[in-house]
């Protein structure tokens, strides 16, 4: 087992790669936003010893020591992403073993096509002009159906009415731009307050807002659920959680319309499956959050292939020139979707050596933006 860290602009990308003594090799990828890559190589290697010498196809039991084991960080958020990657490199690895696509193997599939929205597509400048241009762009030249974007700058718990103009103009150069037949969500990173969340859901509402995400944060699911029956849009959250305990009680208490767990640190496909079940229950749709690698992208894809409830799957509209380098995949947007393949495994191959020559390094800031308050992309 191998752990790779891969510079990507603003961030690092982490990838584990699995080989088998028959010679089949599988890769995934771990959540590693906030300079935390160190963090997840000392996981990985520590953890490691869980993974040599195991069934490669006895996914369930590397997967319960993996994560119950460590038995004083039991269910640790560092400890579920390393986990989540291995997991993904064991689907692939089965796929290619038995010749199937990782979808099959999960269950099957009720999708042919993945639907996708765009994150990432507004850069630089935060003028109304600079997002109307990449708004164009995003859905004009690379085909996007939706965008997802945050608007709100270094302001937080609430917005002043000279603040909420200032956003109301970006969303109406955006809405200039694209039309109204394009959806628009928002992410506002978990920043409000109660009161806040829905002063601002108030105030833009008339910009037929797609979803909001993270209105508050999540450590009251009770707060969540307050400002979800207030406001007058789909609310979504959940990237942050990790396990389906903390899963439940946002469901259980309908503390949003949309659940949006990620692949990469939730543990293992298998645990999303059972989240997005929880979810169709309670008559809550599942849009995977996955602002990450093709790895990330290709998991998501064969998971989301599977859920009756999928509501969309993010997807990052730019990266670092070198991605494709790394990852080797036909996870092409065309017509607002993404395809769903029949290749074995994964459908992506993992290039080492393309990886090692683009190493990650300490980020001079942990933020996703900069001082002016433009989004750091690639």
């Amino acid at each position: 087992m191998e752990t790779f860290v891969v510079d990507a602009d603003w961030r690092n990308w982490f990838f584990v790669q699995v080989k088998t003594d028959e010679g089949i090799t599988g890769v995934g990828e771990a959540l590693s936003g906030e300079g935390l890559t160190p963090a997840l190589e000392a996981t990985a290697e520590a953890h490691k010893h869980y993974v040599i010498g195991e069934d490669p196809l006895n996914r369930k039991q590397i997967n319960r020591k993996l994560r119950r084991y460590p038995f004083a960080w039991r269910a640790g958020k560092l400890i579920n992403a390393v986990a989540a990657a291995i997991d993904i490199a064991l689907w692939d690895i089965a796929g290619k073993y038995y010749g199937e696509p990782v979808w099959k193997l999960l269950g099957g599939k009720v999708h042919d096509e993945i639907p996708v929205y765009a994150n990432g597509w507004h850069i630089g400048e935060r003028t109304p002009e600079n997002y109307a241009h990449h708004a164009k762009k995003a859905v004009g030249e690379q085909g996007y159906p939706a965008l997802k974007c945050d608007p709100f700058a270094h302001y937080e718990y609430s917005l002043t009415d000279s603040q909420i103009d200032e956003v109301a103009n970006l969303l109406e150069a955006v809405r200039d731009a694209v039309g109204w037949d394009v959806g628009v969500a928002l992410d506002c990173h978990g920043r409000f307050t109660r009161r806040g969340a829905i002063e601002v859901a108030n105030a833009l509402e008339e910009y037929n807002i797609m979803f909001l995400e993270e209105p508050v944060e999540l450590e009251d699911r009770e707060v969540m659920a307050n400002v979800t029956q207030h406001v007058n849009m789909p609310v979504a959250t959940g990237e942050r959680i990790y396990n389906n305990e903390t899963m439940e009680d946002l469901v259980r208490k309908q503390a949003c319309d949309i659940i949006q767990p990620d692949v990469t640190n939730y543990g293992s496909l298998q645990e999303v499956q059972h989240a997005a079940s929880m979810a169709k229950s309670r008559y809550m749709t599942i849009a995977p959050h996955n602002p990450n690698a093709g790895v990330s992208t290709a998991a998501s894809v064969h998971l989301c292939a599977g859920l009756e409830n999928l509501e969309v799957l993010e997807h990052m509209s730019r990266d670092v020139e070198w991605a494709d380098e790394i990852i080797e995949h036909d996870y092409t947007v065309e017509d607002g979707v993404i395809e769903v393949p029949d290749d074995p495994g994964l459908g992506v191959t993992f290039h080492p050596d393309a990886a090692r020559e683009h190493p990650g390094e300490p980020k001079d800031s942990h933020s996703l933006f900069d001082e002016e308050g433009a989004l750091k992309r690639p």
